[in-house]
């Protein structure tokens, strides 16, 4: 393959991972209402004090914490999206960006798991099986 070859295959991958993260981004943010109380939530009202209120607290804790990331990666996916529409078109820049996206992304999906994780050890086994029946419950604070 010529450089130029390789160039434009570089835009594609990078505008392929974008469409993806874009994808996977709204359909979380649509599986996340917010109207509602979550699984995690749900099942930590279920427990004695006083795990219900230091868990409860938690979770109040990490939900801010997951706001404030979902506002940072909505801006840098519009930070990504300019630089993939630039004229002239970076790679360094566009790349960049889309690594900036992925890795906000990866920071929220491991305070989601971490917080999981430390709840479920909290939980009786029924309760675990039944809030994970709910399709959203590992991905709603």
């Amino acid at each position: 393959m010529t450089a130029r070859s390789w160039r434009w295959a570089l835009v594609a991958s990078l505008a392929l991972n974008l469409l993806l993260l874009g994808v996977i981004g709204t359909w979380l943010w649509r599986s996340d209402s917010r109207s509602g109380p979550s699984a995690l939530a749900e099942a930590v009202a279920t427990l004695p004090e006083p795990d219900r209120t230091t868990l409860g607290h938690l979770l109040g804790q990490r939900r801010a914490e997951a706001d404030a990331i979902w506002n940072d990666m909505r801006r840098l996916r519009s930070s990504a999206n300019q630089a993939l529409s630039a004229d002239p078109y970076d790679p360094d820049k566009a790349a960049a960006a889309l690594a900036a996206v992925r890795d906000k992304f990866k920071e929220l999906r491991d305070m989601v798991e971490g917080t999981v994780l430390e709840i479920m050890p909290k939980l009786p086994a029924e309760q675990r099986r039944k809030m994970l029946e709910r399709r959203s419950a590992l991905w709603r604070l």
